[in-house]
This record gives C-alpha cells, sequence and structure tokens, in this order.
C-alpha cells in the first residue's frame, strides 16, 4: 500500500513530469523509469490528492539482481513452458511468462517474507530527514507494493517489454466501500493488456511463488482515460480469482456505479 507517512520530499534526482500521466486523484501512470528519478509513491496528507512523498530510483544499486533474475529466465526452457501453457489454456506469451516467473521466483529469494515489514517501511518514511533511495527499502527489507511496482518496471524496461508504472487503486472484494492505494504494472503485448501486480504473488503447489497476473474484459486504458472514480474487473489467469484495478480520490465506493 502507497505510504501516508510524514516524510520529506526527495531533495535531489530526476522530475518525471513529462513522463507521468496524470488521472483520477492521486492516481497516476508512469511511462518509463530512469536512473535518479524521484517517484511518487504517497501523500502526507489524508485531505490532499497530491503525492508529494517521493524516493529516488537508485536502479544502479539492483544490477546484480537484475543480472540474476534475467540468467534464470534465460534457462527456463520456452517451449516447455508453452506447452505448459496451452495444456492449462492460459493465453500468454512464453517470454513474457518466463520473464514473470523468474522475477518472482528471485524475489521472494533475495527478499524472504518479512513480518515487521509495515512498521520498517514507516520507520524508514518517518524517520529520514534526506533524501530517501529505493534501495534502502531493500536494504531493510521493507519495501512495499510502491517500491516493488518500481524495481519490476524497470527490469522489465531493460528486458524490452512494453509496460508502465501504475499508481492507483485497488478493490480485493467488489463490496468494499473503500479502495485501497496500490502500485502495479501495466504490460501491453500486441492487441492484449495485463495487469501485472508483483507485490502479491501467488503461492503455488510447488511452495514457490507464481507471477501475479490479471486480464480484462474492458479495455483498461480506456476506461483509465475517462479520469473519474473508476475500477475494472480484472481476473488472475492462473488463480482466476477477481480484483478489481482503477483510480480513486479517497472516497466511497458504490460498486453499481464505479465497477465495470
Amino acid at each position: 500500500m502507497n505510504t501516508k507517512e510524514k516524510a520529506p520530499a526527495a531533495e535531489s534526482g530526476i522530475e518525471i513530469g513529462e513522463r507521468t500521466k496524470q488521472l483520477f486523484g492521486h492516481c497516476l501512470e508512469i511511462s518509463r523509469l530512469e536512473e535518479g528519478d524521484r517517484i511518487p509513491v504517497g501523500g502526507t496528507s489524508i485531505f490532499s490528492t497530491k503525492a508529494d512523498i517521493e524516493i529516488t530510483g537508485d536502479f544502479k544499486y539492483f544490477e546484480q539482481f537484475f543480472t540474476e533474475v534475467h540468467e534464470m529466465s534465460d534457462k527456463l526452457k520456452l517451449p516447455k513452458i508453452r506447452e505448459w501453457l496451452d495444456e492449462q489454456e492460459l493465453d500468454i506469451d512464453e517470454k513474457l511468462f518466463a520473464t514473470l516467473f523468474a522475477f518472482a521466483r528471485k524475489y521472494e529469494e533475495k527478499y524472504p517474507a518479512n513480518s515487521e515489514r509495515a512498521a520498517e517501511r514507516r520507520r524508514v518514511y518517518h524517520e529520514r530527514d534526506r533524501e530517501i533511495k529505493l534501495s534502502t527499502l531493500f536494504e531493510n527489507n521493507a519495501a512495499e507494493c510502491a517500491e516493488i511496482a518500481a524495481l519490476a518496471q524497470f527490469y522489465l524496461q531493460q528486458e524490452g517489454i512494453a509496460s508502465t508504472y501504475f499508481n492507483g487503486d485497488v478493490l480485493w472484494n467488489k463490496d468494499w466501500e473503500f479502495s485501497e492505494e496500490h502500485s502495479f504494472i501495466i504490460i501491453r503485448q500486441g492487441d492484449k493488456n495485463y495487469i501485472y501486480d508483483p507485490s502479491n504473488p501467488l503461492v503455488g503447489s510447488d511452495s514457490g511463488r507464481w507471477p501475479s497476473i490479471y486480464t480484462t474484459e474492458l479495455n483498461f486504458d480506456e476506461e483509465m482515460a475517462k479520469r473519474q472514480k473508476r475500477f475494472v474487473t480484472a481476473r488472475d489467469i492462473l488463480s482466476k480469482k477477481e480484483a478489481f484495478f482503477g483510480t480513486n480520490n479517497g472516497t466511497l465506493v458504490l460498486a453499481e456505479e464505479h465497477v465495470v
């Protein structure tokens, strides 16, 4: 979940206004992340939709991790993956699936579950009196959705996958009255769009993590372009569970009006 903790804005780094599309409320989409970017991760006030808490993307710090993910992905046998995907009736490119699978497994290995993650994240954002770097959150194993999505987005860019970083909201249950701030990734491949949620991987039958990849019947981009409170029904291709991704400004959600 994006932070609402008190924290200073980054003092250095690169403004990303020209690569940022402001949507509705605090929600925004970033077309590309670059080294040194000041990435919005939340706001200091519950009474404002401004995302004024930023973190500096020092992605060079993660070069070894990116190399390990790439090497694992490279070793996966694409014909075997294609065969398995076809058996499961999953309509997704095998190379894309291999890339996301490798990221999920290597991330789990590098940054295992941490019951104190939320508290540690609050501490980092609250106590720092200077620029906060992305690497600091990962060094403390305190990264949550905003930071994990940023890390995954930068890696996907390196792999040549057309994707964007989306700082929005989610309903895990259609009947919820209030949505949860959440960062995820939109992947565009041909005529298909996928919502990739790297911070909430699935636990597989082998006890390892599998990527959470959602598809939608409606065009997500078209719905978000309306710049209003909007949630698009999505279904995870593996678990078949539904979730509702979109935009909000912190106000009440009425399923019959705002979920499509």
